[in-house]
């Protein structure tokens, strides 16, 4: 029940556990519905349990008890850290809502420890411990701590202090390192060449059942477009006095051998396991090259997203080559893709996904769409930072929009609609091949008749959209497309280009 210490590029994040009596015990004394030293006598409560008093528990000459309401914050970088020496702090959470506490074991006293790192919390010692609505923590003398924070939902505390320590800090003109009135405070940054941080405590508390209902989140930054990434939409004029620009995005995949992967016969798993493997194959032995003949005779390009290691296969590399398609990137294979990566894993991901694919097919490819939308809130971000400049992961409009990080990289995202996606259309909604194309040029034929400029991907997939009855289905749908008034067809790379003019 806790998330591991992470450290990458000088940031360590913090190990996150639930607080319990046992793994408090170098910090304080646990507060629960358990009673403890049980036997403390008094005649007149006969039905009362009672425990003894904390026997190490202090608040030196005059005692402060007060509440505080500590609502949710962004941030979850660990700015301060304070001891006390002459009392013992206590928090206890009432309400319905746990809280986040950042403690680190005493160091004052470690014979371990020379004089000056005596005066510094120990960063292989601090953790964050999430403690349950209900219960608390009375802090033994010298624990490093900084105050509660919110794990989502508001949380309320009942706090024990004393008059000097809550003088000396309501004193203070501002924030800043102090050592007065038995609060010793420092800022981290001023002492260590890296910085603490806390993980997002929302997603671990909704697992372990910690809060009473669901705790919202956003996974994707503020905007839901990835951290730090901000939607900026595209001027209107990009499509020259079109209407809908369709751009067929052909998936061209493989997977690691017994890991599995999209079936046409979901019930067959025995190990080998051949009929599903081999439907998958065939989509690269015959499908591509199906869909590329389609598309030549139509006289219309298509953007490839292509995983690196199907590019190593020759008849894959060589189909590619002579398609005269747009060469995009779908990362390494579709049986893993970038979650719980950390971001100097995803960012060598992207690398040798983009380094393997110029050198199989001789170009780098500036479009890339996740493998099974895998992502974390960085993707976007490395994207644009890699050089991509057409993003498919989002799917949530039918018009291109940038997106922004903050640092100043950007991208355009192009969106992949499910609606016309042959695994949408075919695998989950179970269309025959007439019904999966019929589908799809009703689709672009309402958007043509809307305002506004449109784009849609057509989302295929070599092993589904390449099969002969669907090939000849979808080749003659998108015959009759071409007729639409309005209605273009080109690679996510013309989009781009088109609205860099």
């Amino acid at each position: 029940m806790s998330e591991k210490r992470k450290r990458e590029n000088d940031i360590i994040t913090l190990e996150m556990v639930i607080a319990t009596r046992e793994n408090t015990a170098n910090l304080g004394y646990f507060v629960d519905d358990t009673v403890v030293n049980p036997g403390l006598g008094i005649p007149f409560y006969k039905t009362v349990l009672e425990g003894a008093n904390y026997e190490h528990a202090t608040w030196k000459d005059q005692a402060c008890v007060r509440t505080s309401q500590i609502h949710w914050r962004d941030d979850h970088t660990v700015t301060w850290l304070e001891r006390h020496m002459e009392m013992t702090q206590g928090f206890i959470l009432v309400g319905k809502n746990p809280g986040l506490f950042v403690l680190g074991e005493p160091t004052h006293d470690r014979e371990d420890l020379d004089e000056k790192h005596r005066k510094l919390p120990d960063p292989k010692t601090t953790k964050v411990f999430i403690i349950p609505a209900g219960m608390g923590l009375i802090l033994k003398k010298g624990t490093w701590h900084d105050f509660p924070v919110s794990c989502g939902p508001p949380v309320s505390a009942f706090i024990l202090n004393t008059e000097e320590v809550v003088a000396a800090l309501a004193s203070m003109p501002k924030a800043s390192p102090m050592d007065q009135g038995d609060c010793f405070k420092l800022r981290l940054a001023d002492h260590w060449d890296f910085t603490l941080k806390f993980p997002d405590p929302r997603p671990f508390v909704q697992k372990h059942g910690l809060v009473p209902g669901p705790v919202a989140y956003p996974l994707m930054g503020t905007e839901g477009y990835g951290a730090g990434m901000k939607r900026e939409e595209v001027k209107a004029g990009w499509l020259g006095g079109a209407k809908v620009f369709v751009i067929p995005v052909v998936n061209v995949e493989v997977f690691v051998p017994g890991c599995g992967g999209p079936a046409i016969q979901p019930h067959l798993q025995s190990v080998p396991e051949l009929a599903n493997k081999g439907w998958r194959d065939y989509g690269n032995r015959r499908g591509l090259q199906r869909l590329a003949q389609t598309f030549k005779e139509l006289g219309i390009s298509a953007t490839a997203v292509i995983n690196s290691e199907a590019a190593k296969l020759d008849y894959v590399a060589k189909a590619l080559k002579q398609s005269g398609w747009e060469l995009g990137a779908h990362g390494i294979n579709n049986s893993s893709g970038a979650a719980k990566m950390t971001r100097s894993e995803e960012e060598a991901y992207f690398k040798q996904s983009l380094d393997d694919l110029q050198s199989a097919l001789g170009s780098r490819p500036k479009t890339w769409l996740t493998p099974g939308f895998s992502v974390t809130e960085r993707t976007p971000e490395i994207a644009a930072a890699a050089g991509v400049e057409s993003f498919l992961d989002f799917v949530d409009d039918d018009v291109p929009y940038h997106l922004v990080h903050e640092g100043g990289k950007r991208t355009l995202c192009l969106p992949y609609c499910m609606e016309t996606n042959d695994f949408s259309l075919v695998l989950t909604k179970n269309l025959d091949h007439r019904q999966y194309a019929q589908a799809i040029e009703d689709h672009v034929r309402q958007l043509a008749k809307e305002d506004g400029e449109k784009v849609v991907c057509l989302g295929m997939h070599t092993f589904v959209a390449g099969t002969p009855a669907r090939a000849l289905a979808l080749s003659e749908a998108l015959g009759r497309l071409k007729q639409v008034p309005g209605v273009k067809f080109g690679t996510a790379a013309q989009v781009c280009e088109a609205v860099k003019k």
